[in-house]
């Protein structure tokens, strides 16, 4: 359990290392700081911890503490986020079969989507290799 949280802490890590690549995607809305939308607040604490202070992103959670994950569907204005957002990450699974709908309405062509399913099933395959040896 420790490796495959390690693993996924490590992928998050990389990628908002090199976050700086974003910033020629940003709208002139947020005066060219990275958008970034996440699902859930586990998702969006994660991310506000790994970025710190860091003025020149903007994170934008979907669910609030009133939201069930297994019955949510997004409004307008989620689509709107999601559409024009620079990095996307969710959870993935049946709570979120919304979110192929909401992608195919991305007008950011570089946006980065993380599934969080996807990189904890990489992470677990890594781990069983590593038992077998």
């Amino acid at each position: 359990m420790k490796k495959r949280l390690f693993l996924f802490m490590l992928s998050i890590c990389f990628l908002f290392t090199s976050v700086g690549v974003f910033s020629a995607c940003a709208d002139n809305k947020t005066e060219g700081k990275i958008k970034i939308v996440t699902t859930i607040f586990p998702v969006y604490d994660w991310t506000l911890n790994i970025l710190g202070e860091n003025k020149d992103v903007t994170i934008k959670n979907l669910l609030n503490s009133s939201v069930d994950l297994h019955s949510y569907q997004p409004s307008v204005a989620d689509i709107a986020a999601i559409a024009t957002c620079d990095l996307f990450i969710y959870v993935g699974g049946e709570s979120d079969n919304w979110v192929e709908d909401a992608l195919r309405n991305a007008t950011n062509n570089d946006m980065v989507v993380i599934k969080l399913l996807d990189v904890i099933d990489s992470a677990l395959e890594e781990e069983e290799k590593d038992a077998s040896l």
